[in-house]
């Protein structure tokens, strides 16, 4: 599992929270989320989530 962070949709219910449930979006580690139909990344490491997460951007870090 690839968690999503900073969703707000996830408490909710309402967003997959899975990277690895999200559509493609033509890149490698770029997905699509069809809730809030925000891009989100797939990030290397935790500072690449919060670097991300700082520019109000949705990151996912592998478990």
């Amino acid at each position: 599992m690839t968690r999503i962070l900073g969703c707000e949709q996830i408490e909710s219910g309402e967003c997959p929270g899975d990277w690895e449930k999200l559509p493609p979006a033509g890149e490698t580690d770029i997905r699509v989320c069809p809730v809030c139909l925000k891009a989100v990344y797939r990030c290397a490491s935790p500072e690449e989530v919060r670097l991300r997460a700082a520019v109000g951007l949705r990151a996912a870090l592998a478990d």
